[in-house]
Parts: structure tokens; C-alpha cells; sequence
């Protein structure tokens, strides 16, 4: 019989979505739709998978913001206001708001509801699915891992420690397991420069900081509430009013890093520690940021920039030795770490879940990621061309 895949509520998650899931609860009665994508057209999901899923969402609204989450949280994250947490406790996720259907290998998989209640599946699922697809349908048992994968994670840490880098576990959502995530928190904690994970069970598990701001789904559905052209700025506004200062990491590339920086004045250049970084070339995009802080008369090196854009050690290396003394770094590593083909022996999956239309009143509005790189843009594509002409991106 297969197992239930994430057992704690708190596991199968990443920060940002708490974080954001507060902010969404400025709208109440905002409505969204998220769509699954599968970016490797060469996997097939198997025969039944949708079923096998079905059951997991079951087992998934089971779970509880329970007592020593509570205590985790109020106790290390102190800009989550209480009332939030306490509502947490009582929430429950609704399998209703999940639809999944097969067609031979291919899975449509689309969620739909209010914003600040469907904003917690997103991770859950794609962790769930990323395990799922690896195990033994008949067994519901993964494949044995290869013979010392576990000193593949000593030989990536040492590598990075060595090298000065601070970097982040952000690896749950294509994780290969959670014994393989727990052993490279576990393992990982161990050696100086990593600060921590974006899965808040582990960090309360380890004694490790929680990490995560938010996502391009927050200036995503500014599109539908304030247009294309202040959707980066209103992200960026309502996070300051909600956090005052807290959580001070900006994503830059939802409709593009041009587009972001344009929106990224002096305000809030000064009030957020640093930005992210989750597609494009890492070093262009880096040389950018520090003009910009020049140009606003700010000092790089008083802030940070975090490279989150499939990062494996190499890189990671590359983008600190390039950067050394002129811009604080952190890399956030999630496949490399979790789902590395060369440490399980199993191809990891390539699949994100994108918000697609959010109505805060006015009717559902077509939203668009368009991104650095673009084979990673999403959304409809006669609306992605048409936010391309209107910000001239």
C-alpha cells in the first residue's frame, strides 16, 4: 500500500507560502486558479498515477498546523502576526479545490478556490508527485539509493564550505524523498556556511532558521488587481506593509528583471535587504543589481543577492568567486541537493505550478509570468505577447 508522502504539515512546504499566504489574506474573497506544467516532454506519468494522487490529496487535508508547529513558528518567525498563526491552526486543506485527471502519461492537474486557502498546496503536491513517480505502484517502496550517496552530500557541502559560501536548502518541492532532503539538512548543518532550509518541518526538526519572502504568484496576481506595469511595485508595497522591514528579499524576474528594476526605487531598494534571482544568466544578472545600486548611491556590498536558478556546485562556485567583495551572496540549491540524478540514481522531475488567473472582484484576469529565460514564461500565450508589448520586454 502506498504511504502517505508528507506526514507533518509543515513538511512538503517551502516558507514563501506562509509568508505570502498572510499577505492573501488582505483579499478574502480573491479567487484563483493554479495550473500544473510539466516542463520534460519526454516523462510519461504512469497508468492509475491520478488515482494513487487522489489518495494522497485525502491523506493531505488530514494534516494539522499542530502544537509544536505553533511553537515553532511564534517562536522563531515573530513578524507572523498571531492572528494569522492562530487561524493556521484550524485551517484545513480541501481536496475539493484539486482537480486531477490522466490522459495516458500526461496529467492535468489544476487548482482552484480562494487565494489564501488554495496558496498551500502548491509545494505539497509537487513534492508529493516528484516521490510518487519513483515509487513502486505495487509496493508503494522506492528504489534502493546507489552505495554512498550519502558522502555524495558530505563532498557538496565540504566543496562549498571551503569555498566561503553561504547557501539554503530550497530542494522540497522535486525532492526524491524526504529521507534524502532530511539527510542533506542533517548532513549539511554540520558544516559552516549553510544557513538553514525553506521546509519549515525540517528547520524545526534540525534547529536550523526557516528561510523563504515570496514568489512570482504575489506579483502575479497584482497583474489581475493592479496591471502588468505595478504589479512588481504593489507586491513590493503591500510586503512592506505587512512585514515592516521583515522578510526583506525581492524577487526580480516575474515579468522580467527590467521590468522589476524599473519598479525597484529608492524606497525599496533601501528597505528590502536584497533581491532573488531565479532565471536568466546569474552573472548579468548580478552586474545589473550592483548598477543599480550605484545608481541609486547604495553600496552593494551592504546587500545581498540570492541565486536560486538551478544551481548546482559549479555554479554556485562561479557566481561567489565572480562576486567576492562587492555584493553579499547567498545561493538557494534545491535539485542539485535533494534530487541529483548522479547521488539517487533516478532522473529528477522538472515541473513547477503556476498561478493563472486570480479575480479580486472584477471577473477571473489572465496572469503571466514572462521571466529571464523564455522557455520559462507561463500562461496564456496570446496574453504573454500581450504583456510583452505593454512593457516592451
Amino acid at each position: 500500500m502506498m504511504p502517505l508522502l508528507v506526514r507533518e504539515f509543515t513538511d512538503g512546504e517551502d516558507l514563501y507560502n506562509y509568508s505570502m499566504g498572510c499577505v492573501a489574506q488582505r483579499w478574502p474573497e480573491a479567487r484563483v486558479v493554479y495550473r500544473y506544467i510539466n516542463r520534460d516532454p519526454e516523462h510519461r506519468f504512469r497508468p492509475g498515477l491520478a488515482a494513487e494522487l487522489e489518495a494522497q490529496l485525502e491523506g493531505l487535508a488530514k494534516l494539522r498546523f499542530d502544537d509544536a508547529a505553533f511553537d515553532f513558528f511564534r517562536n522563531t518567525m515573530p513578524w507572523l502576526p498571531l492572528p494569522y498563526l492562530q487561524w493556521l491552526r484550524q485551517y484545513r486543506l480541501d481536496p475539493a479545490q484539486v482537480r486531477v485527471a490522466q490522459d495516458g502519461g500526461r496529467l492535468d492537474l489544476s487548482i482552484s478556490g480562494r487565494w489564501f486557502e488554495t496558496i498551500y498546496w502548491e509545494v505539497k503536491l509537487l513534492a508529493v508527485l516528484s516521490e510518487l513517480s519513483r515509487r513502486d505502484p505495487r509496493t508503494g517502496e522506492l528504489p534502493a539509493l546507489p552505495d554512498g550517496w550519502r558522502e555524495k552530500i558530505h563532498e557538496k557541502a565540504r566543496r562549498l564550505s571551503s569555498a566561503g559560501v553561504q547557501w539554503i536548502d530550497f530542494g522540497t518541492r522535486r525532492r526524491h524523498s524526504l529521507e534524502v532532503q532530511d539527510a542533506v539538512v542533517s548532513i549539511m548543518k554540520e558544516y559552516p556556511g549553510f544557513r538553514g532550509t525553506s521546509n519549515p518541518y525540517l528547520a524545526r526538526e534540525h534547529g536550523l532558521k526557516a528561510f523563504g519572502t515570496y514568489a512570482h504568484q504575489l506579483p502575479m496576481a497584482m497583474q489581475a488587481l493592479y496591471g502588468p506595469r505595478s504589479a512588481d511595485r504593489m507586491a513590493m508595497q503591500h510586503w512592506v506593509e505587512t512585514y515592516r522591514g521583515n522578510l526583506g528579499i525581492a524577487l526580480a524576474d516575474t515579468l522580467t528583471t527590467a521590468t522589476f528594476l524599473g519598479a525597484f526605487e529608492s524606497l525599496y531598494a533601501h528597505l528590502f535587504n536584497g533581491v532573488r534571482q531565479d532565471s536568466g544568466d546569474p552573472i548579468a544578472f548580478g552586474e545589473r543589481v550592483i548598477r543599480h545600486y550605484e545608481m541609486l548611491g547604495i553600496d552593494p556590498t551592504t546587500k545581498v543577492i540570492v541565486f536560486s536558478d538551478g544551481l548546482d556546485v559549479d555554479t554556485a562556485l562561479r557566481i561567489q568567486d565572480h562576486f567576492a567583495g562587492r555584493v553579499r551572496t547567498t545561493m538557494g540549491i534545491g535539485t542539485h541537493l535533494t534530487a541529483d540524478e548522479a547521488m539517487t540514481g533516478v532522473r529528477p522531475m522538472n515541473h513547477v505550478i503556476k498561478l493563472v488567473s486570480a479575480d479580486f472582484g472584477n471577473g477571473p484576469i489572465d496572469v503571466v509570468k514572462l521571466s529571464d529565460d523564455p522557455g520559462k514564461a507561463s500562461g496564456d500565450p496570446d496574453m504573454v505577447s500581450t504583456v510583452r508589448r505593454l512593457l516592451a520586454v
